[in-house]
Formats: C-alpha cells, structure tokens, sequence
C-alpha cells in the first residue's frame, strides 16, 4: 500500500511539474537518392506545408500566381483533360475555406479534372507550375487531394515522399479538445495560466507545445465500441485506408494504370476482407464479439457522435438511428436494387449489363465482382466515361452518415463516413463493408473449392511451428499538427516559431519470431504464408475453418529456397513483407535525412502498406488464444508484375490464397500446413487512457509501465 502511495505522489509531482514521458524515438530505414531526387522532393513539400495559407513570399506562389494553364495546353499529354478542367474552371470551382470531400459530386468532378491536368503535364516542370498555381487558387482541401495522388502516380515522381496524411490534415484525425488546447497555446503565447499546463496535458518542450490526447469514450461510441477506439482512431491506421483510395481511386481510369485493370476488383475484396478480419480479431480480445448486422429498414443500432470538426461540426448519429425513409426514398430503393440485382444474377450465374456478359462461376470474376460493388469506372469502360451517379458505396455513406440533406452543389455537412481518413472510426463502416463483404462470399460459394491435389505441396512437409510470446503494450507517438494552426506573416517570414504537437499512446507490440520446421524431399524456392485468425467465436466457442476462413489476416508472405532434407527457417515480425514503420515527420526528412541525400524508405517504397505496430491485436493480460496458419506452396512469379499492387503479393495465385474462398476443412490437414495454438498478452494497462492526461475525463490515469 505504501508503494502504491508513493507511485502515486510520484505520478502527481510528475504532473504538476513540467515532467513528461517523451516517446521512444527509433532511427529509420533510409535509402539514398541523387540531387535532382532532393531537388523535387522539396519543392513537393513546400506545396503541402501550412496548407491554410497562401505565403505570398513562397516559391510555389511566386511560380503559380501568373500561370495560366490555357495559355500552355500544349504542355500537356492529354489536351481534353485540359480543356475538360477549363470548362470547369471557367463556371467555377469549389471556394476556399470550406469543407472538400469525394463524395460530395461536384467537388469531387473538379478534384478529378485537376488531377488529370497534373497528370498529363508532361514533365515535372509543367507539373510543378500547374500544382503552384493550384496551390494559389484552389480550394485548400481540393488541392491537397488531386496533388497528392498526382505524385504518387506520376511516373516521374516514382519514390517521392508524400507527407503523412495526419501531418497534412490534422484535423481529420484529432478530437476538438485537443484544438482548444492548441488554439488556447498559440492565443495567449503560451503556457502562462496555473489552470492550463502540464496536469491538463499540456508541456513545453524545447521549441515546440505537447499535447496529450485521448481516444474517443462512451459519450462518443455506444455497446462498448469505445474499448477498440484506440484501434479505429489510430492515426496509422486511418492513413492505412486513405493511403487505399489514394492508390486506387473508383474514379480513375484504368489508362493511368493499365495493367491494374486485371486485378483491381479483386484488390479491393482482399483490402476490405483483410481490414474486417483484422477489426474482428480486435474486437474478439476486447469482449465485443461479432461484428453486427444491420437492415436498411429498421433502426440502426449503432451510434456515433463524434467531436470532431473540418471547418464546420461533424454530423452526429443518435443509437438506434432510423433512417427517415421519405426523406431518403430514392437512395434506399437503389440500394436495394443493387443487393437484389447482385443476387439474381448470381442465381443466373451470368451478369448481362453494361455490354458485358460475365461467368459468375469463374473465379477470375471477382475481379469485375469487386468492380460492381466499388462502382468504379472499370465497370462502365464499355458504356463511356465514368460519371455513374448511382454508387453503392457513395449512397450507403450518405444514408448511414444521418446527415441532413444537401441544397446546394457545394453544400456539405462534415461526417465520419464523409472523409476516408476519418471513416475507420464509425462503428456503421464496418457493419457496411461486412455486408458488402457477405455478398461477396455469396459469390465464392459458387466456386469450386480448392481440392486436395490443388494444395498438396508433393515432396515437403512442415514439421512444426512455434513463436515466442507474443506481447503487446502501449507507448507513446507524437505527431506535429502545425498544418491546422494558423500563423501571422511576421511568423511566416521568421520561420522561428513553435510548432505543436499531439502525443498519443498506441498499440504497439514485441518483436517476435515464428520458427517453422520442414523438411523438403525436392529443391525449389516455395512461397510460405503466415496467418493469424480466431480460434473461438465472440460467445467463446470453437469456430470450424469453413466457417471461419475469412477471418483470418494475412501478416507475411516471403520466398524461402529449399534444399534437400530437414530446412530451418526463422522469420522475424520486423521483415514481415506486408507492413510498414511509421511515417517519419516531414520536418525531420528535411533537417536530418535530405540534407544527406536520404529519404526514409518506407514512406518512398510503400507508403500505403499497413501500420506494422498494429501487426496484432492487443490481446489480455492473461493471453488470448488465435490460430497462427503456415502454408507453404511452390513460387511461381506473377505473369505481369504491377508495380501498385506489390506491396499485397508478387505470386501467381489469387490475392489471400488459399483462404481466397470457402474451404474443405479436411483439405487443409496437408503435410505443407501447419495450424499452432498461440496467446496474444497485453502488458501493461488495459486502456491506453490510463497512460495519458489530462485527468479530468471521466477516467481516472494511473502509474505508467512503459
């Protein structure tokens, strides 16, 4: 007891002086790149910084401000996408200071026709004129958007760091508490106030303002969805997704990326099975189970009010949200239309719309599936260019989201289901791509399973698996969100201010290794795969693979040559192929790493892979059981390697392979698969509010163990 005492005395003097846990700052992987390589680079992160301002002193303002695109169409690839963005220009785009969002139509045309014009500039000089001149012109989040895919699919910019999309919109991706404080800071110059500092989860730290943040609570989430906020509310994780649209857009064109066409569909189930089953593994160690159905005809159960605001409040849902029927008749009756018409043609086992005639029983057909249920312009090349209006996922979105009806062309109410960066946090995200997904096992189960000869590895035999313990924990990160403060032009001209700062406690794990034993009868380099997925259902029973195979999460695939007799393999979590570290801070590149001629590569290589600390699911403190599943099967390189999609599979066989469809669980007992019994422990404390200040939310902090 008197341990506890004085822990706490501790605790309570850390918090009522300037004492802070600051978080552990790891080095990154760098690669070198050449002066023209840094060149770029900094003239693209000069057009993403302090995005609420015009500097009139900046390079990019002095560039675009007299630029004028249609005096320079023949600086341009593709004079129709130039002349399509003038016609626009000329009636007018979306104003400044006012909320962007792809799903709202209007925005979302102009934010297209500006992509296509920095796409098709053709070279980087014509491409850097037209982003300045946008940079000068356009609507802040507009502009952001169109540039920013821009420079990840420009060839000529292959490699190029793109900031992080919580560096660029900070405001996607923090509650308004933590705004009051940093407006609070940067009005009064300071911490000056005993009512506001340190115990209220603010610090001064060197030449930048700390600010501790929380994760949403039961006033936000209802049915304990708040346990998991730490997981849809991490920042890693809503880039993760934004990171998807960013690479793979529904209106883009296959022309942009032209051998993607082949495969795009089928992307986009495995992004969203595997998303889903990673959110369910979560939800399983935190007591919430499945994840739950909904109807568009009766009461939504799920709530979500969040606070959180992009220029205006963000729309709030009420539990048990009835969606008005009267007001939203058009949009329900397309919705069912789109699930009824889906099954019908299933039945038929053909699709015969949009002059195409599709074999539903064909597995190569969850390509055009994916396509039908993206709405995406691949599904309409046959008919004309896509400007379909009738987007299953843009209508559901609008109909979850319990906005109010739009009046004008720009008229936008903010909402979680309105933004990819903030939709990961509404519990209705997921209960939609789970129905989404149900209609895609609809569609798997009319192909054949793979059959034993199909998964039979002849000549080689996993012995054994094991993994050491596998351990969870929380720790602190800081992101800088000075992009969504506001800075006078003496401040601007000095570029010696503070810079702000959140600093949040995020799931994160242990290195660990899986040892897999085998012994081969032949030589050959094979593929193994590693996945993790539940052994027992949200009630706690035993759940059988053929009801269970689409949820469980693909964490590795590498290329292992084997020789001749008994084969020792070591896989360390840190060289898993799908994941990624987290992205290094812009204002770090530019002090530590360009200076060098290094850029970190991750962020250059794969910027859109998954968040590698959250590889598992947080667990218990005394250990929840999953499966860990090793397969093994032999390497045959894909016919056309896409360069976008590498970052998901580099093989022949099917995206998710071999738990791409339902299986025969007696198939899967193969001497090339192994099915080990692992835990999952959390140390530490349970919630990661019980890192964090300030002490005044209804939860109470306690001591620190990290």
């Amino acid at each position: 007891m008197k341990t506890v005492l004085v822990l706490a005395s501790l605790v309570a003097l850390a918090l009522a002086g300037n004492i802070v846990i600051p978080p552990k700052h790891v080095d990154c992987e760098v690669k070198t790149v050449d002066q023209d390589f840094i060149t770029k680079q900094k003239q693209i992160f000069k057009l993403f910084y302090y995005i609420g301002h015009v500097d009139t002193e900046a390079e990019y303002y002095k560039t675009g401000k007299d630029y004028d695109i249609e005096e320079h169409v023949s600086d341009y690839t593709n004079k129709q996408a130039v002349e399509e963005f003038l016609n626009l220009w000329k009636v007018g785009f979306l104003p400044k200071n006012i909320p962007f969002s792809v799903f709202n139509d209007r925005s979302r045309q102009e934010a297209v026709a500006l992509f296509h014009v920095l796409y098709y500039a053709k070279d980087f000089d014509v491409f850097y004129k037209t982003a300045s001149f946008a940079r000068v012109y356009m609507n802040e989040g507009q502009f952001l958007y169109s540039c920013y895919i821009a420079v990840l699919h420009r060839p000529d910019l292959k490699g190029i760091v793109v900031p992080a999309p919580y560096e660029t919109n900070p405001e996607l991706f923090t509650n308004e508490d933590v705004w009051y404080r940093v407006h609070r800071i940067k009005m009064q110059n300071g911490i000056d106030t005993n009512d506001f500092g340190p115990e209220y989860g603010v610090s001064h730290e060197e030449n930048r303002y700390v600010v501790y943040a929380n994760y949403s609570d039961n006033y936000v989430y209802a049915d304990g969805e708040d346990k998991i906020s730490y997981f849809t509310e991490d920042i890693g994780l809503n880039a993760y997704y934004y990171y998807f649209h960013v690479f793979f857009p529904f209106w883009m064109e296959s022309e942009v990326q032209p051998l993607l066409k082949e495969h795009r569909g089928e992307v986009y189930y495995n992004f969203y099975q595997q998303l889903l089953a990673r959110y369910y593994l979560e939800r399983l160690s935190s007591g919430l189970g499945e994840i739950p159905d909904y109807s568009w005809n009766h009461q939504i159960e799920a709530g979500y009010k969040p606070f959180m605001k992009y220029y205006y409040n963000f729309a709030q849902r009420p539990s048990y949200y009835q969606i008005p029927y009267e007001k939203h008749i058009n949009e329900l009756q397309v919705l069912n239309t789109f699930e009824q018409t889906f099954i019908q043609f299933l039945q038929q086992g053909h699709f015969k719309a949009f002059n195409q005639d599709v074999d539903l029983r064909n597995s190569k057909s969850v390509n055009f599936v994916g396509n039908f249920w993206q709405g995406n312009a691949d599904l309409f090349t046959k008919v004309g260019p896509w400007n379909h209006p009738y987007s299953y996922e843009v209508i559901a979105r609008h109909v979850l989201s319990g906005v109010t009806s739009n009046s004008g062309k720009y008229d936008f109410v903010p909402s979680s289901l309105g933004f990819y960066q903030t939709s990961l946090r509404d519990p209705a995200f997921y209960q939609l791509y789970s129905r989404i997904m149900k209609y895609f096992v609809e569609f798997k189960k009319s192909l054949t399973p793979y059959t034993q000869d199909a998964l039979h590895y002849v000549g080689v035999k996993i012995n054994d698996v094991k993994v050491n313990k596998l351990v969870t924990y929380f720790d602190f990160y800081d992101f800088e969100v000075s992009n969504g403060v506001y800075f006078s032009k003496e401040e601007m001209k000095s570029s010696r201010w503070p810079y702000y700062v959140v600093r949040q406690p995020r799931l994160n794990h242990k290195p660990f290794t899986v040892s897999v034993d085998v012994k081969s009868d032949v030589e050959g380099e094979a593929v193994f795969k590693i996945f993790l997925g539940p052994k027992y259902d949200g009630k706690g029973y035993p759940i059988d693979l053929e009801e269970n195979w689409q949820n469980f999460v693909e964490l590795d695939w590498f290329v292992q040559k084997l020789t001749k007799g008994q084969n020792k393999i070591e896989r360390q979590s840190t060289d898993f192929f799908y994941t990624k570290d987290d992205s290094t801070p812009i204002r770090e590149i530019v002090e530590k790493y360009l200076a060098d001629g290094k850029v970190p590569s991750d962020m250059s290589v794969k910027p859109g892979a998954y968040p590698h600390r959250l590889l598992l699911p947080k667990g218990t403190s005394g250990g929840f059981p999953y499966w860990i599943y090793v397969v093994a099967y032999p390497y045959q390189p894909a016919n056309k390697q896409v360069e976008t999609i590498r970052v998901y599979a580099n093989d022949n066989k099917p995206l998710g392979y071999p738990l791409d469809r339902p299986v025969n669980s007696v198939y899967f007992k193969q001497p090339n698969m192994f099915f080990e019994e692992v835990r999952v422990y959390h140390e530490g404390e349970i919630y990661p509010y019980e890192y964090n200040v300030p002490y005044y939310t209804y939860h109470h902090n306690e001591v620190s163990q990290h």
